[in-house]
C-alpha cells in the first residue's frame, strides 16, 4: 500500500528531514568555526607584515627623517621582544603561543603595558600594546604615503 495523502507523506518523510537540517547546521558551524580561524590568521599576518615593512628599512638608512627614532625605535623593540627572544641561557625562545598571544594583544590595542630593552640592554621602555598599536598605524601611513609620493613623482617624470 502507497502513501493516500500529503499528511502521510510529510509523517514520512519528516525523521529525515530534521536529520538532514541537524547535518547541515552542524557542517554551518563548522564552515564558522574555520572562517574565524582564518580571520584571525589574516589580522595576525597583516600586522607581520606592517611590522616587516617598517622596521629596519636599509633604502630609508640616508635619509635622516626616517631615522630608527621615536616610533620606529619602539617598534623595534617590540618586533625583538615578540620574534627574537632568548631563554635563560642563550638558546632561541620558540613559543609560538607568545608570539600569537603578543599580536593578537597588539591587534586589539590593550592597555597592558610590557617592558621592551634594546639589544645591549641600555635602554629600556615601559609601553602599552595600544601604544604601539598607535605607533604601528601611523608608521605604516607615513610610508605608504612616502612610497604613494614616489610612485607619483615617477609617474610625472614619464
Amino acid at each position: 500500500h502507497g502513501v493516500q495523502d500529503v499528511r502521510q507523506l510529510s509523517g514520512l518523510m519528516a525523521e529525515h528531514m530534521w536529520r538532514e537540517m541537524d547535518a547541515s547546521h552542524s557542517y554551518n558551524d563548522v564552515l564558522q568555526q574555520d572562517l574565524g580561524l582564518e580571520l584571525e590568521n589574516g589580522r595576525l599576518m597583516r600586522l607581520m607584515v606592517k611590522l616587516g615593512m617598517i622596521t629596519e628599512r636599509r633604502d630609508q638608512d640616508t635619509d635622516p627623517s626616517w631615522a630608527e627614532t621615536g616610533d620606529r625605535y619602539l617598534l623595534k623593540l617590540f618586533r625583538d621582544w615578540v620574534f627574537h627572544r632568548t631563554t635563560e641561557t642563550g638558546a632561541p625562545e620558540t613559543n609560538w603561543g607568545f608570539i600569537v598571544e603578543a599580536l593578537n594583544k597588539l591587534d586589539a590595542g590593550l592597555p597592558e603595558k610590557i617592558l621592551l630593552m634594546s639589544r645591549d640592554e641600555m635602554s629600556m621602555l615601559m609601553v602599552s600594546y595600544r601604544d604601539i598599536k598607535k605607533c604601528v598605524e601611523q608608521v605604516y601611513n607615513e610610508l605608504m604615503s612616502r612610497a604613494a609620493v614616489d610612485a607619483n613623482r615617477m609617474r610625472y617624470q614619464t
